[in-house]
């Protein structure tokens, strides 16, 4: 088994949350302990495991209701950044109540992770849930699902298929380690279609959104004034999301993980469905 890490020092970052269009400030502060991922919404309060908060998802982000009440809102990539770095413990101080966009991907938090680097700690070792039998979740209406086979490693594989031409139907498949992340995984930006955006704005979702953290789709392509990072940088982002919705566990996962056409609601079923089995509890 490996050695349980955490950052060698503090990384604190301000930036604009996606939904809220508000400014945050993000603190990420090494753990001696051997606690995994913990989050609190503010400098001074209470501290809690991130495996112990309920999730819920407003379609476009995930986000937490800690044991205190408090929401934190679009921790997917943050999150996604802690787990695919390697990173076992940390505190996670979130003040504004969501975590900054950037450039709408996780590129920004894992170059931040590489640059202060890891430490590893000589008190603990890092165990990891390992499967005995697949797992499926999956949307009778949608036909979207979400699928967890045994596997020595951890790999995420997702499919997307959308009506608009520019975006279509891609695939992504990698092992997930630090190189793979910080390279295949965290350079995809988040997007959305243009016909979609009025009615985000509508469900006061997306107030901070614009053409610098999201690529926007029209009929006729890219609106932005920039080029894709990859042939398939959609669906690369999904399994970004996906990665940040399965740090939720609480504990890192050997499986191969599948998405196809699925989302935030569904990994987060997923999600739910790991937590009984760490429990003991598969009813």
């Amino acid at each position: 088994m490996a050695k349980r890490t955490t950052l060698r020092r503090t990384i604190e970052v301000k930036g604009k949350g996606l939904h809220s269009g508000r400014e945050s400030a993000i603190a990420l502060i090494p753990s001696y302990r051997e606690s995994g991922i913990m989050i609190c919404a503010s400098k001074g309060k209470n501290l809690y495991p991130i495996g112990d908060c309920e999730l819920f998802s407003p379609g476009r982000s995930t986000c937490l209701v800690l044991p205190d009440g408090e929401i934190i809102y679009t921790v997917e990539h943050l999150l996604a950044s802690l787990y695919g770095m390697g990173v076992d413990d940390a505190v996670v101080v979130v003040e504004g109540g969501e975590v900054p966009i950037f450039d709408g991907s996780a590129l920004p938090w894992a170059e931040r992770i590489k640059d202060v680097g890891l430490a590893e700690k000589d008190d603990g070792e890092e165990r990891p849930i390992n499967l005995s039998s697949p797992l499926l979740v999956e949307d009778d209406e949608t036909g979207a699902w979400v699928a967890c086979f045994p596997s020595d490693v951890l790999k995420v594989s997702y499919i997307i298929s959308f009506d608009n031409d520019f975006i279509g139907t891609q695939v992504f498949s990698s092992v997930v380690t630090e190189e793979t992340f910080l390279k295949d995984f965290a350079p995809a930006r988040t997007f959305v279609r243009l016909e979609d955006v009025d009615e985000l704005k509508k469900q006061g979702l997306a107030l901070g959104g614009s053409l610098d953290n999201a690529l926007v789709f029209d009929d006729k392509g890219l609106v932005n004034d920039t080029f894709l990072r990859f042939e398939n940088e959609c669906v690369r982002h999904k399994a970004v999301d996906l990665l940040g919705d399965l740090s939720l566990v609480g504990k890192f996962l050997c499986a191969h993980v599948v998405g196809f056409k699925a989302g935030h609601r569904l990994h987060l079923r997923m999600v739910e469905r790991l937590k009984r089995l760490c429990r003991g509890d598969m009813s």
